[in-house]
């Protein structure tokens, strides 16, 4: 695959389709690209600023902290324990994170929060593992945390100096994410070039480290059947998957990339597709792709109505 291609998925319900969904496919070879935002799929990039500074200060982290900084975790309970422990180590008021409380995505965890009738809290947010290590950051670096997610805050800057170089980019779009932080804009192409220049930069250690830590803790990447993660855990060698939020799905093995987009920004569209093109491309095995199959073809009363077809 050297170019962008175009896979069409539909939902059929009783043979008859319902809906249909526009999937591009590009790798790190096609030149073109096309612009797009990341969303999260930009975070093993995004802390690499922290990492760097840190290591320079003789300071590192173990992959556990490394996985839940990168993360878009489901909120369930170990990932809310970790990020405390976190806090408890480096002094953070977890409290100052800037995301909002959020229903855990682990519906379990969710359903148990409700019956105890226990509040949600910012650590519950998929983007709080990012939103804590801002605020790491900002203790290193012996600033003020107050509005680390404006643009124009120096954690920004840092992280948006090391865009600039590892994406070769004059100048960045950005928007704001669902977190509140900026979200970055910029062609696919780009993206995926980033992962062969850090490859070849002085932060090659880091992104190492980054891409040894999603796989020795594929769970705190995401959480249980989160497709990131189901990726990592079936993968026939190690590899980087990272989600993002409207139809974004983003795989490395450091020597080839994948980038995913749903046209439409369907989530279930694009995790089908991924999973599916990985499988058949000997990147992993089938079961990422047959467990979303069972889970999005039944009903709440366990019947199967929908099927798909990928064309």
């Amino acid at each position: 695959m050297n170019k962008i291609d175009t896979i069409e998925i539909q939902l059929l319900r009783n043979n008859h389709i319902e809906s249909r969904h526009k999937i591009l496919i590009t790798t790190d070879t096609d030149k073109n690209g096309f612009e797009f935002f990341p969303r999260s799929a930009i975070k093993p990039f995004q802390i690499i600023p922290l990492l760097h500074f840190a290591k320079k200060n003789n300071l590192t982290f173990d992959n556990e902290e490394i996985a839940i900084f990168g993360s878009s975790h489901s909120g369930q309970e170990e990932h809310v324990e970790i990020l405390k422990k976190i806090s408890t180590k480096y002094h953070i008021n977890w409290e100052e994170i800037y995301c909002a409380p959020q229903r855990p995505m682990h519906i379990k965890t969710a359903d148990d929060y409700i019956l105890k009738k226990t509040p949600f809290t910012r650590l519950n947010n998929n983007c709080s593992g990012k939103h804590l290590s801002m605020l790491l950051y900002s203790k290193l670096l012996d600033i003020d945390n107050y509005n680390y997610q404006n643009i124009e805050h120096i954690v920004q800057q840092n992280i948006n100096k090391f865009f600039k170089e590892i994406f070769e980019l004059d100048e960045i779009k950005y928007g704001i994410d669902g977190c509140g932080l900026p979200a970055i804009y910029l062609n696919s192409y780009s993206f995926l070039k980033g992962v062969k220049n850090v490859l070849n930069s002085e932060y090659k250690d880091l992104w190492q480290s980054i891409f040894d830590s999603y796989n020795s803790h594929p769970n705190l990447v995401g959480g249980e059947n989160r497709t990131d993660t189901n990726i990592m855990l079936n993968s026939y060698s190690p590899l980087l998957a990272k989600s993002g939020a409207e139809g974004v799905l983003f795989a490395t093995n450091n020597e080839s990339s994948f980038l995913f987009k749903c046209s439409d920004g369907n989530f279930r569209a694009v995790d089908l597709v991924a999973t599916y093109v990985l499988n058949k491309q000997k990147y992993i095995n089938e079961i990422p792709y047959t467990k979303l199959v069972e889970n999005y073809s039944k009903n709440l009363q366990n019947t199967e109505v929908y099927s798909f077809n990928i064309k």
